[in-house]
């Protein structure tokens, strides 16, 4: 997980593709407990690879329960209501206990194509739990009935459109810029500022994006000439919004910021508040909008 380097106090916010994380309500019946041997954390991911998306970082000396065994030897492991695989590299497990445990398949992934809502079984008489937003990318687990069971419940498999291990990971890299964003809520505004010492908002943008890699230009309105053009309808966490005030004298956009999904977005405000979480439903940045951008 990041350092929150500026926050007053900690924002109380999980990621996923498609906005907040919902609490799981599936526990195992048998697990065997492994400890992390990592002394950078371990990451914990939502298939048995390297290259699958990261759901969070483990420390060293956590313990966890391991469920199964993926084909490649990895472990499915579960903790703190979160079930993914980690390499068994960096985890000490009794071998002997290892041997009883189930072999588990890969998951797959999908991502939804309207407004979901997540029940706690396999039918629209289930309890919901929680909702997905459209666009947001979702570990398959099994599939019963034209329902696909995810983690933390049960979603129709008439609005999931099913997408690559490679689309799932570069979706949790949004997710992860996002969550460094979030991170950097509390600094100080600064006019031409791009350090925690201070920003503004094309240079916290531009700050967040190098982190992860990703070369943009130094002003909002020359940013939305970096990544891809996205809909409103199609913002995932990590997506650059963008805003132009009326009467602003700006080529393109006067205002930037980083998409967290649930509809909001956090950014570089004013020097009165610093760096925010704002609403993109406000009636200041829904008449403001001009577009959005998705990096590499």
């Amino acid at each position: 997980m990041f350092s929150w380097k500026c926050a007053a106090k900690k924002a109380a916010v999980k990621l996923v593709a498609g906005g907040l994380a919902l609490t799981a309500i599936v526990s195992p019946a048998f697990a065997v407990t492994g400890t992390v041997d990592a002394g950078d954390g371990l990451r914990l991911r939502a298939g048995a690879g390297t290259d699958q998306k990261v759901i969070t970082l483990l420390a060293d000396k956590t313990e966890v329960d391991v469920i199964g065994t993926a084909e490649n030897g990895w472990y499915q492991v579960t903790w703190d209501n979160e079930t993914g695989f980690v390499s068994p590299d960096y985890l000490i497990v009794a071998q002997e206990a290892v041997q009883d445990l189930p072999q588990v398949a890969e998951p797959t992934y999908g991502r939804t194509t309207d407004v979901l809502n997540i029940r706690s079984g396999p039918s629209t008489d289930d309890e919901r739990i929680g909702q997905l937003s459209r666009g947001a990318v979702v570990t398959i687990l099994e599939e019963k009935d034209g329902w696909y069971r995810l983690q933390r419940g049960y979603i129709s498999a008439d609005y999931v459109t099913q997408i690559s291990a490679e689309e799932a990971s570069n979706s949790g890299k949004g997710s992860d810029m996002a969550e460094f964003a979030l991170s950097l809520v509390g600094c100080p505004y600064v006019y031409g500022g791009n350090s925690p010492k201070g920003f503004d908002c094309s240079g916290f943008v531009k700050y967040v994006a190098n982190y992860f890699g990703h070369t943009v230009a130094r002003t909002a309105s020359d940013q939305m000439e970096n990544g891809t053009p996205v809909s409103w309808d199609e913002l995932q966490p990590g997506d650059l919004v963008f805003f132009k005030k009326s009467g602003s004298s700006a080529r393109r956009a006067s205002h930037v910021g980083i998409y967290i999904g649930g509809g909001q977005f956090v950014h570089a405000s004013t020097s009165r508040v610093g760096v925010i979480v704002s609403g993109m439903n406000e009636a200041y940045y829904t008449s403001g909008f001009v577009g959005a951008r998705r990096l590499g």
